[in-house]
């Protein structure tokens, strides 16, 4: 947790301690302060996850124009305890000490996270909600499917993308091993329903705002337009290697977008983006999967591209990575990522890869499942066995 802290504070200072709000959480936040609830321009909005503008609203409602240090220590506090809980879900799972210290270590260091902490944006605390999931269902308490089911319950009401990743935690709870059918299936329906309970008041509200009951936001089909779209496809999929997307063309097609929506409201927007899309893979199926396998590679890649963080940072974030994806790779081919719980930090892991093969799609968007890819890397090698000394097999 410390290393964490002075990860985070070294990342920080260089930039004087400021912040950058990409994606204007922090106007939400203000709207909530001052009574108006989760609006954008005077309208009630869903266009945004709520549970992020919700917990910064007390601060920038106390502090106004000086919300920047209270911003910094929650996001210095989220990833000390991301760490913190990364550790406890390795121990709770039986782990040796050096490799509980391992899980830590990978959350407070990773390059992705960490730079992640000096942004107003949702990824330090939704990797900190999927670190206390895992350090819950780690726990194997009787009612920690419940409560792990809430925890992420409150990640997709942090960022909506987790939602399928919540999913396959609760299938993976009703197919891995240990336990019996009527056991399995009891701690996938309690993990299910508990993420149904939490999200519902959302999806009540957006239901009375909008007449429609919305459980993840309306900017999906933004989102899915961003990365499916003609000019996306000639400037970066068929244009030159390591090309980004950025500049002229990319404002010209965000003016483009912001006219065919004009006058629609939000979910009628939403739709119309995502049927565009739909209608593009139909065209144009080829260039639609290829498009999704480098956003697979955007999303696993080793190092951000170098005219955009420059060459030291990307020999940095390389040395970082090749070796953790080895360790990752030899965590996922063990019998203990095969059965209950570890199996739930493969399932998050998969989900958000999923999502992102046809949503918008780079580096940053991994860093919520940083826990639990840390938790299968550091039990690479490692497996619980019998009292006799043999390792328990994954049917076992």
């Amino acid at each position: 947790m410390l290393v964490a802290l002075l990860v985070r504070l070294a990342i920080m200072t260089p930039g004087g301690g400021r912040f950058d709000d990409p994606d204007n959480y922090l106007p939400l936040a203000r709207s909530i302060a001052e009574g108006e609830g989760l609006s954008r321009d005077g309208k009630p909005t869903a266009y945004r996850p709520p549970l992020y503008p919700i917990i910064l609203a007390p601060l920038v409602g106390l502090s106004g124009d000086h919300w920047k240090i209270p911003v910094a220590i929650l996001h210095l506090a989220l990833g000390a305890g991301t760490a913190g809980l990364a550790s406890l879900a390795a121990a709770r799972l039986g782990m040796p000490k050096t490799r509980v210290l391992a899980a830590g270590l990978i959350v407070a260091m990773d390059p992705v996270l960490a730079w992640q902490s000096r942004h107003v944006m949702t990824e330090t605390l939704a990797a900190f909600l999927i670190a206390a999931a895992l350090a819950e269902l780690a726990n194997q308490r009787r009612w920690g499917p419940l409560s792990s089911g809430g925890l992420l319950g409150l990640a997709a009401l942090c960022r909506p993308s987790l939602l399928p990743s919540a999913g396959l935690v609760a299938l993976a709870a009703v197919a891995a091993p240990p336990g019996c059918p009527r056991v399995r299936i009891q701690r996938g329906a309690w993990i299910a329903l508990a993420v149904a309970l939490t999200l519902s008041p959302w999806a009540i509200r957006n239901n009375r705002v909008f007449d429609e009951p919305i459980w993840t936001t309306t900017h999906g089909g933004y989102t899915l337009a961003l990365a499916n779209n003609e000019v996306y496809y000639r400037d970066v999929l068929d244009g030159p290697p390591g090309a980004v997307w950025t500049g002229r063309d990319q404002w010209l097609w965000w003016d483009s977008v912001n006219r065919s929506t004009a006058g629609l409201g939000e979910p009628e927007a939403d739709r119309r983006l995502r049927d565009s899309v739909l209608k593009l893979a139909r065209a144009k199926p080829r260039q639609f999967a290829r498009a999704c396998l480098a956003r697979l590679e955007s999303f696993w890649a080793l190092a951000p591209a170098a005219v955009v963080y420059g060459r030291a940072v990307q020999a940095l974030t390389l040395l970082w990575t090749a070796p953790l994806w080895v360790a990752l790779a030899v965590g996922l081919s063990r019998p203990p990522a095969r059965r209950w719980p570890l199996i739930a930090a493969p399932a998050l892991i998969l989900g958000l890869t999923a999502v992102h093969a046809f949503y918008w799609t780079d580096m940053r968007m991994r860093a919520p499942i940083v826990p639990a890819i840390a938790l299968v890397a550091a039990s690479a090698g490692w497996g619980p066995r019998r009292d006799d000394g043999r390792p328990i097999e994954s049917g076992g």
